[in-house]
């Protein structure tokens, strides 16, 4: 069955058809709800959460695209929805203020680093930091599309930003001090 017709017998509710949709696509947007959430609890809930939104609008999707990257927006929004609810404001701080402080150092050990290790340094991450991070790094919206997906100012998103990749790159180096012990 190709994808279209698995489109069109879910939108009909055949479950056989959803679990199979389920099954073929659960695992990968598992992976991006984890990129946005802090615990394994919250992912679920929010792949779940997806899911349900997947299914109760699969007859929006126009076919055009690639239905994983649609699924993908729609686990991206539970997850920002859940963030939203749960977030506390972070401060507005100036990416300038900082730049100055902190010097620049460069990743160059990289290769050692698996996908889980940087997925558990990124889930590490305050929330306004992953979040940040995430929508621009990954997803490659831009500081305006950021601050107005999250409601903050395009300043605090730099300065989110900013610091998420200090964070990271001082992970990255702790862990690569570590592994060249080994």
């Amino acid at each position: 069955m190709n994808e279209a017709q698995l489109v069109k017998e879910c939108i009909k509710g055949n479950e056989q058809c959803r679990t199979m949709l389920y099954n073929q696509y659960s695992k990968v947007l598992y992976g991006i709800a984890l990129r946005y959430t802090s615990g394994q609890e919250d992912a679920k809930d929010v792949l779940q959460e997806a899911f349900i939104s997947i299914f109760n609008h699969l007859h929006q999707f126009n076919g055009t695209g690639s239905l994983q990257a649609w699924m993908s927006r729609i686990v991206i929004n539970q997850a920002l929805k859940l963030y939203q609810v749960n977030k506390k404001a972070f401060p507005v701080e100036n990416y300038e203020d900082y730049q100055e402080q902190i010097s620049d150092i460069s990743i160059t050990d990289s290769d050692k680093l698996s996908y889980n290790v940087l997925l558990g340094f990124i889930r590490e991450l305050p929330d306004g930091y992953r979040m940040v991070f995430n929508l621009c790094e990954i997803e490659g919206y831009s500081y305006d599309e950021v601050s107005g997906i999250l409601h903050c100012s395009n300043a605090t998103c730099r300065s989110q930003l900013f610091k998420a990749k200090n964070a990271l790159r001082k992970k990255v180096v702790e862990f690569t001090k570590k592994e060249s012990l080994l």
